[in-house]
């Protein structure tokens, strides 16, 4: 008997552009973004959470997290990893409000 495949992930379109619009007006709610000095800065962490999403769909929680941590990015910021863990749930959560069926 052929194994069943996973359910198939819905295909999802970020639209890159208004993501950043979105964030550049709320940057300054992100932990440290005083510390980051400016949106230019911090859009590159929130990239990569992004970033995650795309490239590892089906990671469990914990790889998510520690795929975002690794990116350059991430660990080039002024961020703690509490500080960017927080910014990477923001993130996730925006994420999965706009895909949630």
């Amino acid at each position: 008997m052929p194994q069943a495949l996973p359910p198939a992930r819905q295909a999802v379109m970020i639209d890159i552009d208004r993501e950043r619009d979105h964030w550049r007006q709320r940057y300054q709610s992100l932990p440290r973004a005083r510390a980051m000095r400016s949106f230019a800065r911090y859009w590159p962490v929130l990239c990569a959470a992004y970033d995650v999403y795309l490239n590892h769909p089906r990671a469990a929680a914990g790889e998510r997290l520690e795929l975002f941590l690794r990116r350059e990015s991430v660990a080039m910021s002024l961020l703690s990893e509490a500080e960017a863990s927080q910014g990477f749930d923001q993130v996730w959560e925006r994420i999965r409000d706009a895909t949630a069926d």
